[in-house]
């Protein structure tokens, strides 16, 4: 099933994805398999309507109560940011997650098997805490900007000096991060024990870092996400030009 041939709202998000997905790869923020992304689109998936290409029911990695019934696009385990492009019905998954928010369907998407990202517990932890709360933050956007990973080997990463260090090497830092940036030390990927920390760095924020390995922002759409990224690892790479000048 073409992406052009699903709803209206749900073609408008792929095509976003698409977009986004392209600026991403150009700025070299997902080498080879790198970065995930998840966005809520449940305001606009109607599961009868794709009945016919529903999968069989598979058991989530944790159960996400506060997600029933809720669905998402989630970017295929193994897939490449720039082939999302190429073609997002392989690159891209839409899930339904169950009544119990124990199990799941594809409804569309995962052209040749494929499967959600092996970060789906981060995802799924964040989605959860930001549909509890009542937040319009529909995007979970997981990237590895090069300045930023290579600014969390400072030795102020973890403390209150590294988010004052962003924030004075891009004035434009606090205004889109007001709360600062949350900074999660160095854990496995896709574990539960991630999932956790980041949702904690997150509260009241709109992105955190994980220690040599990237940084999830959210936003309400793709854009903001991206735009949220883009800006962090701006501040990063001001920094540590001036830093070797």
């Amino acid at each position: 099933m073409d992406h052009s041939e699903l709803s209206f709202g749900l073609a408008e998000t792929v095509n976003e994805i698409v977009e986004v997905s392209q600026y991403i790869w150009e700025s070299g923020w997902s080498a080879a398999n790198g970065g995930n992304l998840t966005v809520d689109v449940t305001d606009f998936a109607h599961a009868e309507d794709m009945e016919d290409f529903a999968s069989p029911p598979a058991s989530m990695p944790v159960p996400v109560p506060a997600l029933a019934g809720r669905s998402l696009f989630v970017t295929v385990s193994g897939s490449r940011f720039r082939d999302v492009p190429k073609c997002p019905e392989r690159a891209l998954i839409l899930m339904q997650v169950s009544n119990r928010g124990d199990r799941y369907r594809v409804l569309w998407g995962g052209e040749g098997g494929g499967t959600p990202t092996m970060e789906l517990i981060p995802h799924l932890r964040v989605h959860e805490s930001l549909y509890a709360a009542g937040s319009a933050q529909k995007v979970v956007l997981h990237t590895h900007p090069i300045h930023l990973i290579a600014a969390t080997h400072l030795p102020e990463f973890g403390t209150p000096a590294f988010d004052r260090l962003l924030e004075v090497s891009l004035s434009t830092a606090r205004v889109f991060l007001p709360a600062g940036v949350g900074m999660v030390g160095t854990m496995t990927m896709g574990s539960e024990a991630l999932a956790d920390a980041t949702v904690e760095a997150l509260k009241g924020r709109k992105a955190a870092l994980w220690q040599r390995h990237g940084c999830v922002a959210v936003g309400a759409d793709v854009f903001e996400a991206f735009d949220l990224t883009d800006m962090l690892e701006k501040a990063a790479q001001m920094f540590l030009l001036c830093r070797s000048a």
